[in-house]
């Protein structure tokens, strides 16, 4: 069975929250996108402190399908998004094409 966006999006919301103690204001995962591989980074804000808190695993897969997804028929290119959520729930995803990551992984496959 097949899952849609909107599950993705559910899944990774639900990674940040889970992810995350004590009160904050507004959560990120920066990700890339590499061929076969993926980098992350989560980042959340409190106040005007910046903290870091682990990515799990289940992203990966979440931001692969939402690749997979997204991207078919090569429409809608990216291999950079930041999905942004706050405690309220509401979140919203960006997407970027980074011509200069994709020659770097060009150039050392």
């Amino acid at each position: 069975m097949s899952v849609t966006v909107d599950e993705i999006y559910l899944n990774i919301a639900q990674g940040i929250a889970s992810a995350i103690e004590g009160d904050w204001e507004e959560a990120y995962i920066f990700s890339e996108i590499l061929e076969d591989a993926a980098n992350f980074k989560g980042e959340y804000t409190t106040g005007s402190d910046k903290k870091y808190f682990e990515v799990a695993d289940e992203a990966f897969d979440n931001f692969e399908e939402l690749h997979r997804i997204t991207t078919e028929g090569n429409n809608n290119k990216w291999n950079r998004a930041k999905f942004t959520l706050t405690p309220d729930g509401k979140f919203h995803i960006d997407f970027e094409w980074d011509q200069s990551l994709a020659n770097e992984i060009q150039a050392n496959s």
